[in-house]
C-alpha cells in the first residue's frame, strides 16, 4: 500500500502548504489529518476532490484509527500531522502525537525542516528528531523557505552526510505559496477563485523542486491486522430518521460520524436552520455539530419559523444533541464581543458570551463519563456560559491532569455541551443515545 505521513519540526514550519502541494501532485490521492481539527480536512478535500478523514488515537483508539485509515486508502494515503511530530498529550513517546500515529500504522514519515538561518545545524536538528524514538521511520526531508538552490544542495549534503536521511527536495522562501491564516478559515465563496489559483501554483513549484517519483518509492507501508469495531451495530438502528444541520453556521462533523451512524442504518437528513423555515418531516433526532453560530447570530435568530418548529419538536418529545457551536444554538442567546445579543432557541437556561480569546482552561482532550459511560471528547471555543438557570447536567469531563467540571446540558430529551465528541471513542454514549430514540419510536407506535 502507498501512503506517508508528513510531520513538521514544530508548528507554523509550512507543513499544510506542502501537505497541499503534495496532495495536489499526486492523483487519486486519500487525504487525512492527525488529530481532532476539522479547518483542515475541509482544505484537503477542495485540494483532492476526496474526503478527509481526521485520525486521532486519543478520540478513537488504536483499532479506531486503523478501520479509518485502511477501509479508506485509494491511490495514495496522505496523513497532515499536527504540530511538531513528537508534540501530544504530555511527554511519553506514546503520546497521541503524529510520531504515534505513525508507528500504529507502520507509516513512513517526511519530515518538513525549516532554512532560515540554518548552515550545518540543520543535520543536528534531523538527527535529533531520527534519534528521539528509533521506532519512526523519518524516511525522508523536506525543506522549507529555501532561498536559492545553492543553500538547498549545501543543507542536503549536511543533512544527508550526518543523519544517513535523504533530502527529496525543497520549497523555495515565496510568500505566494503559504496557505495563511486568511485561507485557513471560512472558505468563503470569494475566496475560491483566488485558493485554486494559489494550489495549481503551489503543485508546479512543488513538481519542479520536489523528487515526487522518490517519494512514492518510499511511500511503502503494511497493512497490519484490523477488523470494523462496529460491525455488531450494522443496521441495528433502521427506521431511525436523523435531521443534521449543515450549513455556514453548523460544518464541524467528523466523517467517520457520519458514515458510523448510516452503517448503523440511520437515514440522514441534512437542513438549515439559517435557510429553512422548519425542521425536516418526520424527524426522530436532530444533531446540531460545531461551527460558527456567532458569525450568522443575526439571521439565525431572525428564521423565526425554524426556531418554533425546533421548539414545538421539543416540546413533543424530540431529541436533540448540539456540541459546542450547536450547543450555543440551543442556550437562551449568544453575545457578541460588543454585548450585541442574538435570541437563540431558549432550550438551554444559560447564555454564551463571545470572548477575544480561546478559552484555553478547557481546551484540548477530556475523558467523559456519562451516567456510567465512558467517552473521548475535544473542547476548542471561544465563548463561555453566562445567566445560568436551573440546569440539569449529565457530563462529567475531566483532563489529563485532574481538572474535571460539569457539562452535557439536559432538558427532557435534549442533550447538549461544549464537548465534540468522536462516536468511535464513544461508542457506549451515541448506543445510549439511540436507544433512547428508539424507545421513544416505540411508545409514538404501540
Amino acid at each position: 500500500m502507498k501512503g506517508f505521513l508528513l510531520a513538521g519540526t514544530r508548528s507554523g514550519i509550512g507543513k499544510t502548504t506542502v501537505s497541499m502541494g503534495l496532495m495536489a501532485a499526486f492523483e487519486n490521492v486519500s487525504p487525512y489529518k492527525v488529530g481532532p481539527d476539522y479547518i483542515d480536512p475541509s482544505f484537503h478535500e477542495f485540494v483532492t476532490g476526496n474526503r478527509s478523514y481526521n485520525l486521532d488515537l486519543f478520540l478513537m483508539g488504536e483499532e479506531g484509527v486503523k478501520y479509518s485509515f485502511y477501509s479508506h486508502h485509494k491511490g495514495i494515503s496522505i496523513v497532515e500531522g499536527v504540530m511538531g511530530l513528537y508534540d501530544g498529550l504530555g511527554n511519553d513517546l506514546n503520546n497521541y502525537s503524529s510520531a504515534h500515529l505513525s508507528k500504529v500504522l507502520s507509516l513512513p514519515v517526511i519530515l518538513v525542516v525549516d532554512a532560515i538561518g540554518k548552515s550545518t545545524s540543520i543535520a543536528a536538528e534531523v538527527l535529533g528528531y531520527k534519534l528521539l524514538d528509533p521506532e519512526v521511520n523519518i524516511a525522508g526531508i523536506i525543506i522549507n523557505r529555501v532561498s536559492s538552490e545553492k543553500l538547498y544542495s549545501m543543507l542536503k549534503e549536511a543533512v544527508e552526510k550526518y543523519t544517513g536521511i535523504k533530502c527529496l527536495g525543497y520549497l523555495k522562501k515565496d510568500e505566494s505559496l503559504n496557505i495563511g491564516s486568511r485561507h485557513l478559515g471560512l472558505l468563503q465563496a470569494d475566496e475560491v477563485g483566488d485558493l485554486r489559483e494559489k494550489i495549481e501554483h503551489l503543485k508546479n513549484e512543488i513538481k519542479k523542486t520536489v523528487d515526487l517519483a522518490e517519494i512514492y518509492r518510499i511511500a511503502n507501508y503494511k497493512v497490519k491486522d484490523y477488523e470494523n469495531p462496529f460491525s455488531k451495530f450494522e443496521n441495528k438502528y433502521l427506521g431511525i430518521k436523523m435531521g443534521i444541520a449543515r450549513d455556514s453556521s453548523f460544518s464541524f462533523y467528523y466523517k467517520d460520524n457520519i458514515e458510523l451512524l448510516e452503517k448503523m442504518g440511520i437515514e440522514i437528513v441534512e437542513f438549515s436552520p439559517m435557510r429553512d423555515e422548519k425542521i425536516p418531516e418526520n424527524i426522530d433526532i436532530l444533531y446540531f455539530g460545531g461551527g460558527y453560530p456567532e458569525t450568522y447570530g443575526e439571521i439565525l435568530s431572525e428564521n423565526k419559523s425554524f426556531l418554533d418548529s425546533l421548539r414545538n419538536f421539543h416540546e413533543n418529545g424530540g431529541f436533540i444533541y448540539g456540541e459546542c457551536g450547536g450547543f450555543m444554538y440551543l442556550t437562551r442567546e449568544i453575545k457578541e464581543l460588543d454585548d450585541k445579543s442574538y435570541p437563540m432557541a431558549g432550550l438551554i437556561d444559560c447564555s454564551v458570551k463571545m470572548g477575544k480569546s480561546l478559552q484555553i482552561t478547557r481546551f484540548g482532550y477530556v475523558d467523559v463519563e456519562y451516567k456510567n459511560l465512558r467517552g473521548k471528547a475535544h473542547e476548542f471555543h471561544y465563548s463561555r456560559i453566562e445567566e445560568e438557570g436551573e440546569v440539569e447536567k449529565d457530563f462529567t469531563l475531566k483532563k489529563i491532569d485532574g481538572r474535571q467540571w460539569n457539562c452535557g446540558y439536559r432538558n427532557k430529551n435534549l442533550l447538549g455541551g461544549y464537548p465534540h465528541l468522536h462516536f468511535y471513542g464513544s461508542i457506549e454514549i451515541l448506543i445510549d443515545i439511540l436507544e433512547g430514540v428508539k424507545n421513544g419510536i416505540h411508545k409514538k407506535t404501540s
